[in-house]
């Protein structure tokens, strides 16, 4: 007998046991119930309980849950779920969130940005983000020159570069007018047609013209209009403290 033919089969069945094993071990991917569920006991930690005086932490699972429910749409995959999840507890466990972890938990900011199961495959058109598949990892993608954006698994490109495939994206202080990647240089008050225009320290408004940013509390309607953070109960907020009177607290008790 060749000992060293029977060690060779016998590691390659030891192989596919393990591989076989391992495979048995894998989650099968949440549905969005489940999904919400877990986001919910993620977000219920003993400090967000006692700072939102929650009655218990059912009673919080149970609201947060409503919430959860209300901002992921019902087609929904468990793309980076884990990963989503994770942050989501992070960004409540010491009761304290800035600008990042309220991107995460109001607004589905990365890594909870592939959950959307949105209609538009590549080279769609489309208004907005879940407009896509985000899934896939598709991104509403606009340039300047352009009625309506597609979507696209964006690619950057630096300033100065062609941007003219569908795909192509502009670094930071850069748009898309079509053709190349311009400098956003735009004046309060010039013309515009996307925000990418107007640079760091204004947006794109409904007339049409560049406006200042909006500093932290001021009131706005759109998470653009501010300079630092997003908008939330009608104020630009770049960061929470739980309590009982705290308007986030309302999904939390």
């Amino acid at each position: 007998m060749d000992f060293r033919c029977l060690a060779w089969g016998l590691l390659v069945v030891l192989s596919l046991a393990f591989a076989t094993a391992c495979g048995e071990d894998e989650k099968p991917p949440r549905n969005r119930e489940q999904f919400c569920h877990a986001w919910a006991e993620a977000a219920c930690s003993t400090k967000v309980v006692s700072y939102c005086q929650a009655a218990d932490a059912e009673d919080c699972i149970d609201s947060q849950d409503e919430f959860c429910h209300e901002l992921v749409p019902e087609d929904f995959a468990d793309s980076n779920g884990d990963e989503c999840i994770e942050a989501v507890k992070d960004a409540y466990t010491d009761g304290e969130l800035n600008e990042d972890e309220l991107a995460v938990v109001l607004r589905l900011a990365e890594p909870c940005n592939e959950l959307v199961v949105g209609p538009g495959e590549r080279g769609d058109g489309c208004d907005e983000h879940n407009d896509c598949d985000t899934s896939s990892g598709l991104e509403c993608i606009r340039k300047s020159d352009a009625d309506e954006g597609i979507c696209e698994v964006p690619e950057e490109v630096g300033g100065g570069r062609s941007c003219e495939a569908a795909q192509k994206t502009c670094e930071p202080g850069f748009y898309c007018n079509g053709k190349n990647c311009i400098e956003s240089a735009a004046e309060i008050g010039d013309a515009c047609t996307i925000q990418e225009e107007c640079g760091a320290t204004g947006y794109c408004g409904s007339a049409g013209e560049c406006a200042e940013s909006l500093d932290t509390a001021a009131e706005c309607t759109a998470d653009y209009e501010c300079t630092i953070g997003l908008c939330f109960d009608g104020l630009c907020t770049d960061y929470i403290r739980l309590a009982r009177a705290e308007p986030l607290c309302a999904s939390l008790r």
